[in-house]
This record gives structure tokens, sequence and C-alpha cells, in this order.
């Protein structure tokens, strides 16, 4: 009897969403950095509940067209490379197209987005990694990310995440990093209805 058996799409994106997504903290940072790639210079995060429950990036960067949008959920699928050449001189911050298929693996999350030169964007939900809705939406340039209930579908990584509030400083933490790395960009953080960070 064999005991060496291949994983389930499933659980392999189960267990690449670990290594990624190890708290709200870790999706902002994932996300942002898509939004300073896409050239942004204004990206608003929003988090209720640490993040925990929700959290949303906004950005007024390039967007996505309708044919690319459901392609970034996909693993190593991403933008930023073409081939091994491209390996030697990566310029961006995000590259290897894992974050957006592993965070989606254990959350719920609205993509609306839509290219400078559309008439209407995109939108898309998903939940654990499974397109549910893809649909033409009216959105504003550039792309907005609401990500709902983390860890839904894993309950067990649920006990290792802090109270709200510290989860919530990880959160401002992301999100004054990447300001004082990036002075050109605008940057909010909204917390549970307040903004408690702008620049």
């Amino acid at each position: 009897m064999a005991i060496i058996k291949e994983l389930s799409s499933h659980l392999a994106d189960l267990i690449a969403a670990g290594e990624v997504v190890e708290r709200p903290a870790s999706v902002a940072k994932e996300l942002v950095e898509n939004a300073i790639d896409a050239g942004s210079n204004r990206i608003t995060v929003e988090i209720e509940n640490g993040g925990i429950t929700y959290l949303r990036i906004a950005d007024n960067g390039c967007g996505m067209a309708p044919e690319d949008a459901p392609v970034a959920f996909r693993r190593h699928a991403t933008s930023k490379l073409r081939s091994e050449e491209d390996l030697a001189a990566i310029g961006t911050l995000g590259f290897r197209g894992e974050a957006l298929a592993a965070i989606s693996s254990v959350t719920r999350i609205d993509l609306f987005t839509r290219r400078k030169e559309a008439i209407a964007g995109v939108h898309l939900h998903l939940e654990a990694g499974e397109i549910q809705v893809n649909e033409e939406a009216g959105c504003p340039e550039g792309t907005t990310i609401v990500v709902r209930d983390l860890f839904y579908n894993t309950p067990a990584r649920m006990k290792f995440l802090k109270k709200d509030f510290t989860e919530a400083g990880y959160v401002l933490g992301v999100v004054q990093h990447a300001a004082l790395s990036h002075p050109e960009i605008a940057f909010t953080l909204i917390r549970d209805g307040k903004q408690v960070f702008s620049t």
C-alpha cells in the first residue's frame, strides 16, 4: 500500500496560506505592497476588530483588466516575472504570486478593480479560494480588496491571534513602515470607523 500521497489542492493552499498569513497584519502587508507595486499615490487601510473580521485596502493604482483579475488569485500567477533573467532584476516588493492565493484560501474576499482607460470595472467574490461571483461593476480607478472573516475555515489558527487592540496595533505598524519608506504616497488608516493615521 502506498504511503506517500499527493496533497489535495485545497490542503496545499491551506499550508501555503500558513506561510504567508499569520495574522491580519500579514494580510495588510501583502496587500499594501501590491498597492505600492501598482503605482498608487493614495492607499487607504480600514480595519474592524483588529482586522480579523474586516480589512479593506483601497488604492488608486493601475487596476486590473477583467481577464487578469481571476488569474491573480491562482498560485504563482504574477505580473512581475516573465523569464529566469527577471529574477536577477526584481524591482518590486512582491513577485512570487503567492499572496492573493494564500489570503483567499483562508478568508472571504471581495475585489473591485478598474483600469484607468476602462468604462467599467470588475467585481470578484471568493470564498476559501474559489471564485463565487465574477461580474462587471462600477468602481473607481484602482483596486479595492475587502477581506472578511480571517481563518473562518481554519478555526485552529484563530487561537494564535491576540486581542483586537493588539492585532490593530500590528496593522498600524505595517502602515507606518510603508508610509516611512514611501513618503510620496498618502496613507490613511481607519480603525473601527475612526481615522487613526494619515500622511
